[in-house]
């Protein structure tokens, strides 16, 4: 079996509604979009379903694109997320839908996301790497953590932009750059503030192979071993043990666009700890796998089983 957990998708119909803009001849654009038309397949269902049995994908999680997750009130939310259930619906059993969370809301996201839930089957939930600028380890943000750990959700985090940086405008780099200093940052965060070891059995997938997270490992540790002279009491008073212990409940997809990187990022964290991702339909990814797929191929057939679709499928509770 083979499953995709790092995809974006929105009905066509819902793309004005949600602020994208037409630009004629069935394209569109997000307002803030500073680089071309928004890839057709994003909207355009058929083909991507065509894509995926080409592929011989057996299921595809998707949700917005990632600008659309990071700070939504409940109805938008809610909008978001009828607009992904349909879209579910329609794939015939070919995409699986991730919950947009009521970040905007953080008291009521809560019980917005079980009704959610509830009401569409969905097995995981998608999240950005801040919330308009608000750290995800904050304090308001504790017992929706607890919620998705109760629910056994795949959650997945997706870089979303947050830096501000201005030198990160030019030459894409807010996505080029920005997007994986983000995740590293929001995890090396969480995993300071205790927020992984309060929630063992939170079920935390990154975007992009985590960023740059799994080459700074031991860095991470540096910060709580460091004896004298750079000692900070901060890096001991959440957690227990080194930052580098609580990469074992994380998960990383494989679209780190690169077959060295995702070579060297199994064997940092394990190929029980690595899932296929693709960031459909970006250019800016690995859509169709290809990058990703022959370096998988180099590795042993248990691995391969594992980073294909196993580890996903263990997750989503799939038999």
């Amino acid at each position: 079996m083979i499953i995709d957990v790092h995809a974006h998708a929105l009905r066509r119909e819902s793309l004005i509604e949600f602020g994208f803009k037409s630009i004629g001849n069935d394209e569109f654009t997000f307002p803030d979009w500073n680089y071309g038309p928004l890839d057709k397949l994003i909207y355009d269902l058929e083909g991507r379903l065509e894509s995926l049995r080409k592929r011989g994908i057996h299921l595809q999680l998707v949700g917005p694109p990632p600008r659309l997750v990071s700070n939504q009130d409940i109805e938008y939310s809610r909008l978001l997320n009828k607009s992904t259930a349909r879209l579910v619906e329609e794939s015939g059993g070919r995409l699986g839908g991730l919950a947009v969370l009521a970040l905007k809301e953080p008291g009521k996201a809560s019980d917005e996301l079980r009704r959610t839930v509830n009401e569409y089957g969905f097995r995981g939930v998608t999240i950005g790497s801040s919330v308009a600028g608000k750290v995800l380890d904050s304090s308001q943000f504790e017992p929706l953590f607890a919620m998705i750990e109760k629910l056994g959700l795949l959650l997945f985090m997706h870089s979303a932009p947050g830096a501000s940086n201005e030198a990160l405008n030019d030459y894409t780099l807010r996505t080029l750059v920005g997007y994986p200093f983000e995740t590293t940052l929001a995890v090396s965060r969480l995993i300071f503030a205790g927020v992984l070891e309060r929630h063992p059995e939170l079920k935390l997938v990154l975007s992009h192979g985590g960023g740059t997270l799994p080459y700074l490992q031991g860095r991470l540790n540096q910060g709580y071993f460091a004896p004298k002279y750079e000692y900070n009491p901060s890096c001991h008073s959440n957690i227990s043990k080194p930052p580098g212990e609580y990469f074992h409940q994380l998960y990383f997809d494989t679209c780190v666009l690169s077959p060295k990187s995702l070579h060297f990022l199994v064997e940092m964290v394990g190929s029980d700890r690595v899932m296929f991702g693709t960031d459909f339909p970006f250019e800016i990814g690995d859509a169709e796998g290809v990058l990703a797929i022959p370096a998988i191929k180099e590795m042993n057939g248990e691995d391969q089983k594992k980073i294909m679709g196993g580890n996903a499928a263990e997750v989503l509770g799939i038999k």
